[in-house]
């Protein structure tokens, strides 16, 4: 018994030795917020060792060998940070660590003083940038989607927009997602801002091509924005109020006395039309009531921690868009517009996060969306044309006065009414799982559903005069005069990946994703494969491919710009139009503070839904050799001839190509620092879309596109922030000459209805021939180029902290055009010209004060 005694004390006391040898490593996980984020997974890199944060956010790891050691903390809904902590025999080392919500709600990126991927992040194409940026960005108006426009890969469509143009795809083939929900109207004022509030987001993040498998239902690209928790740090309640030149917003954020909660919410809304509006009235423009194009918005988002290990957030967001105007009845023009416009954007979401091991995490997300509008139109037009170009505006001014004198209507070339209606709502019900087996080895899977019902529906008066223009034009659509059509369909998605980690160099996550879609009663598999080879530390190659479906349904209508018919029962045999994404890029980090990256992809498009071409009855008249073209002896009598005519019905039809390179070169600020930051981006691209045996280029194939954005910390309290952009000009369909306009009128005596030559009060009616399908998009708009400027400080007045900015767009007041209008001197027979303009030089002011 004695020597067991021994034996025991012994192996104790080894055991002790050894304890006393070893350190541990303690420390506290908090949000950006610096509120503590409970149920965080802190894991050691290289072995099986961790630990989970408490409810104050606290951790403790025992028992862990000297050194230094690499800490890994995750947790579901945020990104992943890695850090190097030395730890020391007989001691606690002790570390704050900070997680910043992620736009992929899964916990894969890594987060340093640069904007580096780690290298066995397998995803190409990641564009990212903070809140701070989008707020402060010259020239994006403090809008999300403005600060997107320009970066490398992305474009914008006009000043006046601000949608995604992404790699030669169309804005209705970007998913934008907010909280993981989809939104199918991310607007605001008619398009020339986003919904996203710059002062409530955590982080953003797009994905240009080759997005991996948890992402479906369309064909280009995703953007996926996290609203950020309400802050506890300034007891109940904190507020900022911003004032910029599109809305004045309104936050308050603060914690909740229970379940370690928080609040924030977020009021916006347009001012300008309130100073306008009466302003209008008052000098006779408009009559009754008016309203300018303005919107107002709330949103909200609860956060709980009901248990250990559990995270709970409600959002809500109500907004609506609104315009009123009609023309004042003591006019000078006999020209009339009257217009009503209401639209509405409603969001409710209850996401769920359950971290219950350090392996093991789960995203559960309900949500409703519905966007909805109407609006009633009318007006007449077309005065000034019938009394001749020649006749200046104050002549013609007297000659209405004088027919309305003697009780005469003033003529005009058309009149129309019409109103229209949509709605579109959607159900969704989604589960999101992550399995991390070992730390080089991670799985991903989940499931959703989505229940959608879309209405549309117009109803248009056209007088006949109009109605005949109309109808002479082949490359016009037939619309009826009324039209109603509600579609109610399921969708279905599945998808699994595995990130598996097969050398110390390189990552492969091959992925599958299954999708339904009721609507055509399809399936569809959707394989995805990408992986990351680290050259070395600081170089990596990545790669990516995948296949991609886009159902077909109203809801995507609203970025497409085109309408389409759906109620006829053939649409159910259409196909899901899909693309194939090829990517190959390179990243290397220069030196800790410049970044270097260059990337070339490749996508294919097939089944692309169109409208269809159908044989129709087109009028063809010829000039006769040695009379004036502008008279009716100088053309043939119309003839019938068969040509293509357009059609509301949808047909895949089409197939298309788009692929380029892009650069980049990043320089990011050092903190506490006076420092140059931004970003050189250049892409050089090309997209065209195939149909009929045509190639025609797509309305948004851009062939150089330069950006130069950046600042400098002028002192502790100056920002100056510089943006210049260029782009060589959009295609355009010019004039291949001029033609007299072919209208159809009804024979007195047969009732038949007779082609004829379109006349006025000069002659006839001469317009510009801008040709077939052959020649849609063969010209060029002017190449595009601008320089914005921004200055901000941040002043301490009246005990409270502001920002105050002046920003000016279109510094040196750039003639950008967005269109170019083709018309005909009835008079002469000259073909010219007329260039719309986009946004002149605009300085704006605007402030922000937080309490």
């Amino acid at each position: 018994m004695k020597y067991v005694y021994c034996l025991f004390a012994l192996l104790f006391g080894h055991v002790l030795g050894h304890a006393a040898d070893r350190g541990a490593l303690g420390g506290v996980v908090r949000q950006a917020s610096g509120d503590p984020l409970a149920g965080a997974v802190v894991r050691l890199v290289g072995t099986s060792r961790g630990a989970i944060t408490q409810s104050n956010g606290r951790f403790l790891v025992k028992d862990v060998e000297p050194g230094l050691v690499q800490v890994r903390v995750t947790f579901v809904g945020y990104d992943t940070v890695q850090k190097a902590v030395q730890v020391r025999a007989n001691d606690t080392a002790d570390v704050s660590i900070v997680l910043i919500e992620d736009t992929r709600n899964r916990g894969d990126i890594i987060v340093t003083a640069t904007r580096r991927q780690e290298q066995t992040d397998t995803r190409t194409s990641v564009i990212s940038i903070t809140p701070k940026e989008a707020k402060y960005k010259a020239g994006a108006v403090e809008d999300v989607f403005r600060a997107l426009q320009g970066l490398p890969g992305v474009t914008a469509p006009n000043d006046f927009s601000s949608q995604l143009v992404i790699r030669g795809s169309g804005p209705d083939q970007n998913l934008i997602l907010m909280d993981g929900i989809e939104l199918f109207n991310p607007y605001r004022l008619y398009g020339f801002i986003s919904l996203f509030n710059p002062e409530t987001v955590s982080q953003i993040n797009l994905i240009t091509g080759a997005f991996p498998a948890p992402y479906g239902d369309r064909l280009s690209a995703v953007l996926d924005v996290n609203n950020r928790d309400g802050s506890r740090d300034s007891g109940y309640f904190a507020g900022k109020l911003n004032v910029s030149i599109t809305n004045a917003n309104l936050i308050t954020e603060g914690k909740l006395p229970f379940l370690q909660g928080s609040y924030i919410l977020s009021t916006r809304r347009t001012y300008y039309d309130l100073i306008a509006g009466p302003i209008a009235r008052a000098s006779g423009a408009v009559d009754g009531d008016v309203a300018l194009p303005n919107f107002g918005d709330i949103q909200a988002r609860l956060t709980f921690f009901p248990a250990t290990n559990h995270k709970v957030y409600v959002n809500g967001l109500f907004s609506s868009d609104n315009t009123q105007f009609e023309s004042s009845a003591n006019r000078t023009q006999a020209d009339s517009l009257s217009l009503v416009d209401r639209s509405f954007n409603s969001v409710a979401g209850l996401t769920w996060l359950y971290t219950p091991s350090e392996t093991f995490s789960s995203r559960a997300v309900f949500s409703w969306y519905e966007n909805r509008g109407a609006n009633s139109f009318g007006g007449q037009g077309g005065s000034q044309r019938i009394a001749g170009e020649e006749v200046t505006r104050e002549e013609f001014r007297r000659i209405q006065d004088s027919l309305r004198r003697e009780g005469i209507d003033v003529p005009t070339l058309y009149r129309i009414n019409g109103n229209t209606n949509f709605r579109f709502a959607k159900w969704t019900a989604r589960l999101d799982q992550v399995w991390s087996p070992s730390p080089d080895h991670r799985l991903e899977f989940g499931t959703m559903i989505d229940d959608i019902t879309t209405g549309v529906g117009f109803e248009v008066d056209i007088d006949p005069r109009l109605r005949a223009v109309q109808q002479s034009n082949p490359r016009a659509i037939s619309f009826p005069e009324e039209f109603e059509a509600n579609i109610s369909y399921l969708r279905l998605g599945t998808y699994f990946q595995d990130n598996i980690r097969l050398t110390n160099r390189l990552t492969v996550q091959p992925g599958i994703r299954h999708d339904y879609y009721e609507y055509i009663n399809r399936h569809y598999f959707s394989p995805r494969l990408a992986a990351s080879f680290a050259v070395d530390e600081i170089t990596t190659i990545r790669a990516s491919s995948g296949v991609y479906y886009q159902s077909p349904g109203y809801e995507k209508l609203f970025d497409r710009s085109v309408f389409l018919d759906f109620t006829d029962p053939s649409t159910r045999n259409l196909r899901a139009e899909r693309s194939i994404h090829g990517v190959l890029g390179f990243e290397r980090m220069l030196t800790d503070e410049w970044q270097f990256r260059a990337e070339a992809y490749y996508k294919w498009f097939d089944d692309l839904i169109l409208q269809q071409v159908v044989p129709g009855t087109v009028y063809r008249v010829d000039r006769v050799p040695g009379q004036p073209a502008t008279s009716e002896q100088g053309w043939t009598t119309p003839i019938a001839t068969i040509g293509d005519s357009l059609t509301a019905l949808p047909v895949n039809v089409a197939t298309g190509e788009s692929y380029g390179i892009e650069f980049l070169v990043q320089k990011v600020a050092i903190v506490g620092e006076n420092t140059f930051y931004g970003i050189a981006s250049y892409a050089l691209s090309w997209s065209n879309r195939y149909r009929d045996g045509l190639i025609i280029p797509f309305n948004f194939d851009r062939r150089h596109a330069l950006n130069l954005s950046g600042g400098y910390r002028l002192g502790s309290n100056w920002d100056l922030s510089v943006t210049w952009t260029y782009g060589s000009g959009f295609p355009w369909t010019d004039a291949v000459g001029i033609t007299p306009r072919i209208v159809r009128r009804e024979d007195p005596q047969t009732g038949e209805l007779r082609p004829e030559i379109e006349r006025n009060f000069k002659g006839i009616e001469l317009v510009a021939d801008r040709g077939g399908l052959d020649n849609l998009n063969r010209g060029r708009l002017p190449d595009y180029h601008r320089l914005d400027v921004r200055v901000t400080t941040y002043p301490q007045w009246f005990g409270l902290t502001w920002s105050v900015y002046l920003d000016v767009i279109n510094v040196y007041n750039r003639r950008n055009i967005i269109s170019r209008n083709w018309r005909v001197d009835d008079e002469t027979g000259e073909i010219g010209f007329r260039e719309t303009a986009m946004l002149p030089i605009l300085p704006t002011f605007g402030f922000s004060l937080a309490w």
